[in-house]
């Protein structure tokens, strides 16, 4: 989880050397390690190696994961490939892999069609139309977005904000995108402010491609500045004395333009932030993070 791949790989092979015979399990935390490290080479070793040294049968959590690792690479026909070859029937967790990478690589043939085999999965899953309304969106197209915005009200579902926790003196501190009702506010949007600009003047352009409304730019470029990670790592600064660690979870995945942002923040700032999204730890120091910008 902390993309440390290499170093799960290094493991792994301790473990056959010491005769400990790896069962289906480790091979999930294995390709999941290769995945988030973007090791494609390995995982594609590892993965035919399950059934050619190791004698065990891949289970459909195993192809998930080799899914997973060559969509985010951008292996997506190698991905829908692999999807055919499968032994058993795909479930409605490998076409929303399939669906994330699309997303991913905006891909939106690839896209609509794992929509079409999860409907013929009857999949009443929100979070893949969703993801598919960001798809259009991403792309522009407007009138899709709003045809699979009002399905989903129909069904009675909405889409879960981002949110991000901050933990400061003992006290918990929550904050979602948008809002701005706590009662540092004021001092939050100074420090907003004054962190654009630093990481402007250190070369961040704000990528507007993460802010999925049909809005012009001025207007997207506020709604990303609001970002509640943003929100969380600016009040931390504002809290914590110099050179204390800024610690955020984040209820959903970390978008690339805030990923940018906490880079330079972190250095300009010469401050380590982690952030803990739904996904992953990212440890941003001194202008790097830990996942080598492949998450």
């Amino acid at each position: 989880m902390e993309g440390n791949g290499n170093q799960a790989i290094e493991l792994f092979n301790k473990m056959l050397r010491q005769g400990v015979k790896p069962d289906g399990v480790v091979f999930v935390g294995l390709l999941t390690a290769c995945s988030h490290g973007g090791l494609v080479e390995q995982g594609r070793d590892i993965f035919k190696s399950m059934t050619s040294v190791h004698k065990i049968s891949p289970q459909v959590v195993h192809y998930g994961c080799m899914v997973d690792l060559l969509g985010r690479a951008g292996f997506l026909e190698e991905a829908l490939d692999l999807i055919k070859l499968m032994p058993m029937e795909p479930n409605d967790v490998i076409w929303g892999s399939l669906l994330a990478a699309c997303r991913m690589h905006r891909n939106l043939d690839m896209a609509g069609y794992a929509t079409e085999r999860m409907k013929e999965l009857a999949s009443d899953r929100t979070g893949i139309q969703v993801l598919l309304s960001n798809i259009y969106a991403s792309a522009g197209k407007w009138t899709d977005v709003a045809k699979v915005r009002r399905q989903l009200k129909e069904k009675g579902a909405r889409k879960v904000p981002g949110s991000s926790s901050i933990e400061v003196n003992g006290q918990i501190h929550e904050f979602t995108s948008g809002d701005e009702s706590h009662p540092e506010m004021m001092h939050i949007a100074a420090m907003l402010d004054e962190m654009h600009c630093r990481v402007e003047a250190a070369g961040h352009a704000p990528d507007l491609s993460n802010v999925l409304l049909n809005v012009d730019e001025e207007e997207k470029e506020y709604v990303l500045s609001r970002h509640s990670e943003k929100l969380a790592i600016a009040f931390g600064l504002i809290s914590t004395d110099q050179g204390t660690p800024i610690r955020v979870v984040k209820n959903l995945r970390i978008c690339s333009d805030c990923h940018s942002f906490a880079k330079l923040v972190s250095k300009t700032y010469n401050r380590e932030i982690i952030v803990r999204d739904n996904n992953r730890f990212h440890f941003f120091q001194r202008g790097v993070c830990s996942c080598n910008d492949y998450w």
